[in-house]
């Protein structure tokens, strides 16, 4: 008998039975809990939300063992995040917290019925952001390579090369300089493969060379270089009609997000939301859409 008694399973089951028994004190039951407003009901909706959910993420319908699966997934996610509030669980929590607010966001995301924009709408995105909608500048380049490798002074010997260049009629380019796993030339490419290849102080020079005639040095991620542009593509504004998808997208983008602006402050109105002066003092004045004085 002192054995069982000593037995630390029993401990256990002690321990929780007193567990139990003081949070049922302290949260008594509820004389409505077998009302409908505590079942937890599966019906038509649930099951459509699920199916669509599942099209969404994977472009065909659930079959009916994953749907079954779905149904049970929910059902299990519904149990315990009930009996987490009813535990207070949800309380003080940082990620409960954003992730309501998260799914609140979303919810109004999906709710806004942002309207078709009208050509008058798209129009004037477009004349408002003229840069927004060029085309990258190009340039066509071939480039001679001195390798400080290979070279007490790099440099200098480039310099030297180019004198000869703009000198000597027939002078070559290819013979001055070294060998380099790049190319030597380069047709019509934009700032960003110039960069991938040379560096961007490099581009930055290329792309404000004059075509024409032999320039340099300049120096690159790899080492010096005499380089002749050919031709070069500023870029231009792209027409109307090819940007007309990326301003529809734009415009709806801007309308959800004037959407979401009103009804945060409809909320801050609501819950008459205001900041201490003293917390004011650290996070400086906030935009008015999300205070309210």
């Amino acid at each position: 008998m002192t054995r069982w008694l000593k037995d630390p399973f029993l401990h256990f089951l002690v321990g929780g039975a007193i567990l139990f028994g003081a949070h049922a004190w302290l949260n008594p039951a509820d004389p409505e809990a077998g009302s409908p407003a505590r079942q937890v009901r599966i019906g038509r909706e649930e099951v459509r939300w699920l199916s669509d959910t599942w099209v969404r993420q994977w472009h065909r319908e659930p079959t009916p063992g994953e749907l079954r699966v779905l149904v049970a997934s929910l059902l299990k996610e519904e149990l315990l995040s009930r009996e987490a509030r009813e535990l207070r669980l949800d309380e003080h929590d940082t990620i409960v917290r954003r992730r309501l607010a998260q799914k609140l966001e979303f919810m109004l995301q999906d709710t806004a019925r942002t309207p078709e924009p009208t050509e008058e709408d798209l129009r004037r995105l477009y004349e408002a952001s003229p840069e927004a909608y060029r085309t990258d500048p190009r340039v066509s380049f071939e480039h001679v390579y001195f390798s400080p490798a290979r070279r007490k002074d790099a440099a200098k010997d480039a310099a030297e090369a180019l004198v000869t260049l703009a000198s000597v009629r027939g002078a070559s380019a290819e013979s001055m300089g070294d060998p380099l796993l790049l190319d030597a030339e380069f047709r019509n490419v934009d700032r960003q493969a110039v960069v991938s290849a040379f560096g961007p102080a490099f581009a930055g020079a290329v792309f404000t060379l004059p075509p024409g005639a032999w320039r340099g040095p300049l120096e690159s991620g790899v080492g010096i270089h005499l380089v002749r542009v050919a031709s070069t593509d500023p870029g231009r504004r792209r027409p109307f009609t090819d940007v007309r998808a990326q301003l529809s997208e734009r415009w709806r983008e801007e309308q959800q997000r004037e959407t979401q602006a009103r009804f945060l402050k409809q909320l801050m109105a609501k819950y008459q939301v205001a900041i201490d002066e003293d917390v004011r003092s650290v996070v400086g004045q906030l935009p008015e859409s999300l205070v309210s004085q």
